[in-house]
């Protein structure tokens, strides 16, 4: 089962979902990343993968050729998740709202080529309506499914035990004798520690067959929400109560709702727990300070009895006072109703609208006292800004009694930009953009508050200025955002003319099916051997010695190769593997090939290589400086350059930085080399940009002709110029190891693998010096038009000096 795609490993990208189906009145279907997801948590229930949806050897399903006709996939390598989230989605509703459709996609099919902006919605709408005629049904035997509730499931790994209670009084015993033990339910906070942190439990209790953990009641207080629902059923369960209650009730719901809509993609959505979120407390959890904002209450419960928790900073801060308690857990949490004097607001910042991370988050809430804009109480937190939320609760406390106007609000940035301190070596970095963020959302809140007293009462606020009514943020008018249009063709044009037609991708059927196949889908050769790579963790240093004794004793480990393995040149501007030293940290120094992925794994983790640190250089300017340059200084110089500064009118000369970027293309690097019987010929089949490239740099390396090697690319997961020089590096390394133990490599780098060892698209620092003349128009003319955009180009490629002409006619500037 191929179909099903490994892009990100922590549940960002949506390649590997699948569909979970349990025997759950409320949700019986439910998209979910597969790289999150514990095959322990799936007992008892089925998983459906893109392969059981539709297939071209038997029949495909009408949301997989929708998709590919209306050109819904590109490189194709994400499109069989995309297929799971719609498939999902009609599952649980036949005839889902337009909401529903766009909370499923995020965004994915918002886009849809149609000539009329009002057939937008229609259009979308019978993409997905239409997919659902062939759909079946699973069946899920009641009585089966009674008798796996009533049994606790008990599950023992090599280093972990996943136990599953079926009440709540036998979770509380285990988390009394087990106290450091997490509770998981959707897995997407502990698989992200276990990923980046590596970190290991050796007790796992898994509450989802709880029912206390699921309760959803009304009471005068508010909504009490069970800690084990998903946040799919958050956001449905508010979206259904908001309508049935007073608007001043609702506020706080209708703030969580704003970020509900937009956290995350809908598999996190319909994985990740409430109780999962607030007790993780990551910074840039968007909920959190909105919780907090608005007084919620965590229902706790344990051996010794139950109490209640206020959701506040200090909690929120990890404050020991005002935590859980290591045997306690969150059962419930109360949201309380809003009042009428009550505005709460919520707000975030992220690269992209939905499904990213928030750079700064906030929730704001304001309480005045009745009838007046006299501030009552005053809460503001922010996440993103430290290692946890943080609340300016001191310029809070000094902002009651004040009046709502622009004085208070002058007063609260002054008081929120010193309280809330983000020093310049902040982790995460854009310092200056956070601490403008602070600011930003403090005034939107003050201006979303303004409004809303001026509807609650219009005559105390009709002065209300324009300028600050339009400063309101509203949603655009007119041509929606994203929207795709193409013009017909000529009525006259041949039906065989291609040009400005549509057409549909040749490979689409197979991107939605998921059987086209990518290098990792290629089904394992005979005697395939699996490579792990070891990198330096040095940014400068010289190789003192590399120890691979522990890691040859690790069963199944075959081989380690080093850069004395390499029978030709290695490498060429770089080289495959570090000879005496490195240059950054990320570079490969050697490989370790074994029986299986997790053997060449832990192979690599037990080389020990002995390093002297040399003198970084970090950053351009350091390497101008140190005349550090991979390839030779380029320059374009025309005619006696300082004469012609010297007799210039005028001169600008300035400096231009661009900062990097990382290639997130879904399909990782990887390649699959194998060595034929004869004449040492080799099969690299690899997903690259650059083929050719590829053929030369390990024909070079095995010291060979290139027509020995056969370079294979059938298509290519994504790339964004991310895969045209480091893929002929990555084939030359598992080629080198293929020579050397005389059987098939294959070598697939992990995400945060192909991240560190990958150099993105590089920053850029460029010097310009510009000279002008009022002579030579004709010639200066010839100049810009003919070469002055190439010119720019390469001068800033090459971060050197370039000088040109430039003529001034009047108020004209050519």
């Amino acid at each position: 089962l191929s179909g099903t795609k490994y892009g990100c490993g922590i549940g960002g990208c949506g390649a590997c979902t699948v569909m979970i189906s349990t025997y759950d009145p409320v949700a019986k279907h439910r998209p979910a990343n597969s790289c999150l997801l514990p095959i322990c948590s799936l007992h008892g229930a089925a998983v459906t993968t893109v392969e059981g949806v539709g297939s071209i050897k038997t029949r495909i399903h009408p949301i997989q050729e929708r998709l590919a006709k209306c050109h819904g996939s590109q490189c194709g390598f994400c499109t069989p998740g995309m297929v799971m989230s719609i498939y999902a989605l009609l599952r649980n509703h036949a005839e889902p709202s337009m909401e529903q459709i766009i909370s499923a996609l995020d965004g994915t099919f918002q886009t849809v080529n149609c000539k009329k902006y009002n057939e937008i919605n229609l259009a979308i709408r019978f993409f997905i309506l239409t997919s659902v005629k062939i759909t079946k049904s699973l069946s899920f035997p009641p009585q089966r499914m009674a008798q796996e509730q009533l049994r606790t499931l008990i599950f023992h790994g090599k280093r972990t035990t996943w136990i599953s209670p079926t009440s709540l009084n036998e979770l509380l015993e285990l988390k009394a004798k087990y106290p450091k033990a997490p509770l998981v339910v959707g897995n997407t906070s502990v698989e992200l520690k276990k990923t980046h942190h590596d970190a290991y439990h050796p007790i796992i209790l898994h509450p989802v067959r709880i029912p206390e953990m699921y309760v959803v009641s009304s009471t005068d207080d508010g909504l009490v929400i069970g800690a084990a629902c998903c946040l799919a059923q958050l956001r449905d369960i508010l979206m259904e109560a908001v309508p049935k209650l007073p608007e001043e009730k609702t506020k706080i719901y209708q703030a969580l709702l704003q970020h509900l809509r937009t956290l995350a993609g809908e598999q996190i959505r319909s994985m990740a727990s409430l109780g999962g979120h607030i007790v993780s407390r990551g910074s840039n959890w968007d909920l959190n300070p909105v919780l907090s904002v608005g007084k919620s209450v965590l229902n706790l419960a344990s051996e010794d009895g139950k109490r209640q928790v206020l959701l506040n900073d200090q909690f929120l801060a990890g404050c020991e006072h005002a935590d859980i308690k290591p045997k306690e857990v969150i059962v419930s949490v109360l949201i309380p109703y809003s009042m009428k004097d009550d505005f709460i607001s919520a707000f975030r910042q992220a690269e992209s609208q939905k499904n990213a991370l928030s750079i700064v988050n906030s929730g704001m809430r304001v309480l005045f006292s009745p009838g007046t804009d006299i501030i009552a109480d005053l809460s503001i937190l922010y996440g993103g800004i430290g290692s946890t939320t943080l609340s300016a609760r001191k310029s809070c406390e000094k902002l009651i009694g004040r009046q709502w106007n622009d004085q208070m609000l002058s007063e609260a940035c002054k008081l929120v930009l010193e309280e809330i301190f983000l020093p310049s070596s902040a982790p995460g970095g854009r310092v200056e953009y956070r601490r403008t963020l602070l600011v930003s959302f403090l005034f939107r809140f003050y201006l979303e508050v303004l409004h809303g007293l001026h509807q609650m009462y219009p005559f105390r606020y009709a002065e209300l200025s324009q300028e600050k009514m339009s400063a309101l943020v509203m949603l655009p008018s007119g041509v929606p955002q994203g929207v795709q249009i193409y013009q017909d063709v000529d009525s006259g044009q041949s039906p065989q003319d291609p040009v400005g037609r549509p057409i549909m991708h040749q490979s689409g059927i197979k991107h939605a099916t998921g059987e086209a196949v990518y290098i990792d889908d290629i089904r394992p050769v005979d005697g395939e051997l699996s490579l792990a790579v070891v990198t330096s963790i040095r940014a400068h240093a010289k190789i003192i010695s590399i120890d691979a004794s522990e890691a040859l004793r690790v069963p199944g480990v075959v081989d380690v190769v080093t850069a004395r393995d390499v029978p030709g040149e290695n490498g060429k501007d770089e080289q495959a593997y570090a000879e005496e030293k490195v240059i950054c940290v990320g570079q490969i120094i050697c490989a370790v090939v074994a029986e299986s992925v997790t053997q060449a794994k832990c192979g690599a983790e037990k080389v020990k290589i002995v390093y002297e640190d040399l003198e970084p250089i970090l950053t351009i300017e350091d390497a101008i400086k140190h005349k550090s340059y991979i390839t030779e200084e380029r320059k374009i110089e025309k005619g006696d350059i300082e004469k012609g500064f010297e007799s210039a009118d005028e001169i600008i000369e300035g400096e231009l930085h661009v900062g990097g970027q990382e290639h997130f293309y879904l399909e990782t690097n990887s390649v699959l080399v194998i060595p034929r019987v004869e004449d040492k010929e080799m099969d690299v089949y690899v997903s690259t940009q650059h083929a050719t490239d590829v053929q030369e740099l390990v024909a070079s390396a095995l010291n060979l002709q290139s027509n020995k090697i056969m370079c294979h690319v059938k298509r290519v997961g994504g790339a964004f110029g991310g895969k045209i020089t480091k893929p002929s590096l990555f084939a030359v390394i598992a080629a080198v190891a293929a020579n050397k133990t005389g059987r098939p490599v294959r070598f697939v780098l992990e995400r945060n693998m192909d991240m560190l060892i990958t150099g993105g698209r590089h920053p850029f620092f460029g010097k310009y010096k510009v000279s002008e003349r009022r002579s030579y128009f004709a010639y200066a003319y010839r100049l810009m038009v003919h070469g002055g955009t190439q010119w720019l180009k390469v001068q800033m490629e090459t971060s050197h000096k370039w000088c040109s002409s430039r003529v001034r006619a009047g108020a004209n500037t050519v």
